[in-house]
């Protein structure tokens, strides 16, 4: 869901309070509001009458006389204080916990009051309006609350959300919703039509981190002195929820340094207020919260994570030493298997002594092919022989190949029809294949006594039909096997009688010539390059060529990236 979708959002569709409510919201927020018509609107809320009293006679004021009615309550904390409680109780009534089935929004809330308490709590050491800074606090996650209300499948990060630290948090959410939590509560709150002061807090309360960002954000006019306080809030909080307890410490304490001046003991202070005033405030707003651990707690949390990260550098080195002897076991240990496979891939290959007019040969680039070929003949003196290369490299290769050339083998024992046999390989590998790997595949029957080649080419690189007058290409007819299932393969005829057919793979021709005593690869050896090389040795017997091939490979070509297979048939 891309963060374009929020930013089109009617306000019909997120989360509001109901009509006297909202109603309620766009009187507080006039400049103009009068106390006794404040007084009535918010009297007809019983459930929000009880609330704002609570939290009127709560010690987070200390007022010392009991506070009895609303009228005396706007008296005795200010038309000011008295608007952004009405914000904090109209948002949390918007979103409460019937909205977002399955979510923990107890534990939301506990953090914005958190937030909240520490924003008022940096007002009073940075001398910034207080009771703006505590709403805002409560507000400055609302947008996380939108998400999971649009997302409610989602709901179960919310832990993991939680207990990370802020920035690592703000990216979990980009990749979990391709948006977060700062530019949707900005939009939100301007949808409600909230002090823009809010609006620009919430949405720029991230970027802080970034001290560039920081820089340009203090040189824009309409900033925010509000936003680096939520930034701070936020910190301090997450001193108290995520896991890397330390971490958090440690960038709150360095951030506050940086943006307020404030030494490190006016923050332990700020941190060790926060669990009372949290209890306070929560009973207050009838929010359901888990025991608070006090700062004392915390300090021993980092203080024990502090000694269990100072591994000695003694220790540090004999787990190093233990770690590469283990890398060189497993590497030993994994060598001899790739050897096993390579023999076994090995022993997969034809006898080339077996057939005079057939020779063949495998340079693989790594421990194993994912070229392969093979060759053998029937009772009736049919030679069968196959050339192929699968797709990718490695052993995901090597186990494809064997099965193609085990395929080949067994089918041309039963079925007489070179078409059927590469269709039922087909089909075979389309089924099974995985990862979208394919094998492109030249195969055939040479008759000796007639010089007959029936040969079909799916997907390969053309074959060469070599003599003293021609030289003709046998082009792929169909896509590789592994592809479409249930294609016919139509076989071509030749005769081979005084010529020889080339079957090879594409690392001849993308092979890499050596760049004279340079370390680096020149041209490509080409297409044409290696069809010099098939003319120039044709005139040789057929093991004598292959040798001569073989020796250009070691003398000619740049160390290989890929297998170098070669099949010769020879009708002279």
């Amino acid at each position: 869901m891309a963060a374009a979708f929020y930013r089109d959002l009617d306000p019909e569709d997120l989360p509001v309070p109901d009509r006297r409510v909202m109603q309620l919201i766009q009187y507080v927020l006039r400049d103009d509001a009068q106390i006794d018509i404040l007084t009535q609107l918010i009297s007809v809320n019983p459930a929000l009458t009880a609330q704002l009293l609570g939290l009127v006679n709560s010690a987070f004021f200390g007022f010392r006389q009991n506070v009895k009615t609303i009228s005396d309550a706007v008296v005795a904390v200010g038309m000011e204080s008295l608007r952004n409680l009405v914000l904090c109780f109209a948002v949390k009534e918007a979103l409460s916990k019937n909205k977002i089935p399955g979510f923990d929004i107890d534990t939301f809330w506990e953090d914005s009051i958190r937030r909240a308490v520490a924003a008022k709590q940096l007002a009073y050491l940075v001398n910034e309006p207080v009771e703006e800074a505590f709403t805002a606090g409560m507000l400055q996650d609302i947008g996380l609350l939108v998400l999971f209300f649009m997302e409610p499948e989602k709901v179960d990060r919310w832990p993991l959300l939680r207990s990370n630290l802020p920035q690592q948090r703000h990216e979990m959410e980009e990749e979990l919703f391709h948006t977060a939590h700062d530019s949707v509560g900005a939009m939100l709150t301007k949808k409600w039509n909230l002090p823009k002061s809010y609006i620009l807090a919430i949405g720029y309360h991230h970027l802080f981190f970034d001290k560039k960002e920081t820089q340009k954000y203090r040189q824009a006019k309409n900033h925010s002195v509000l936003a680096e306080m939520l930034h701070l809030s936020d910190l301090c909080n997450a001193v108290y929820t995520c896991y890397d307890k330390s971490g958090a410490l440690t960038a709150l304490k360095k951030q506050s340094k940086r943006l307020f001046a404030l030494a490190g003991d006016k923050v332990d202070s700020l941190l060790s207020s926060l669990p009372g005033l949290v209890e306070e405030i929560s009973s207050a707003l009838n929010i359901t919260i888990g025991s608070q651990i006090n700062f004392d707690s915390v300090m021993e949390q980092v203080n024990r994570k502090l000694v269990d990260d100072n591994i000695s550098y003694h220790e540090l080195t004999w787990q190093l030493q233990n770690s590469l002897k283990q890398r060189d076991q497993y590497a030993a240990k994994l060598e001899a298997e790739l050897d096993i496979a390579r023999e076994i891939q090995q022993s997969l290959q034809p006898d080339i002594e077996g057939i005079h007019q057939v020779g063949a040969f495998n340079i693989p680039a790594f421990h194993l092919s994912g070229d392969f070929y093979d060759y053998f003949a029937k009772e009736d003196g049919t030679i069968c022989f196959c050339l192929g290369d699968v797709s990718g490299k490695g052993t995901s290769a090597a186990l494809l190949m064997a099965k193609a050339i085990s395929l080949f083998r067994c089918l041309c024992k039963v079925v007489n029809n070179i078409s059927e046999i590469v269709q039922l390989m087909n089909n075979e590998l389309c089924e099974t294949a995985v990862r979208g790997m394919f094998v492109t595949f030249v195969g055939g029957w040479l008759h000796p006594e007639s010089n007959r080649l029936d040969i079909i080419n799916v997907g390969h690189l053309p074959p060469f039909l070599v003599n003293d007058k021609a030289i003709t290409r046998i082009e792929a007819t169909d896509p590789p096997l592994g592809i479409l299932p249930g294609v016919l393969h139509p076989a071509k005829q030749f005769s081979i009688k005084n010529s020889r057919l080339y079957l090879y793979t594409d690392g001849f021709t993308e092979g890499r010539l050596k760049n004279g005593k340079t370390k680096d690869p020149g041209n490509e050896l080409g297409l044409k390059g290696f069809l010099r090389w098939l003319i120039q040795s044709g005139k040789m017997p057929l093991d004598e060529q292959m040798a001569w091939i073989k020796g250009q490979c070691r003398t000619q070509l740049a160390p290989q990236s890929d297998d170098l297979t070669l099949m010769i048939l020879s009708g002279e």
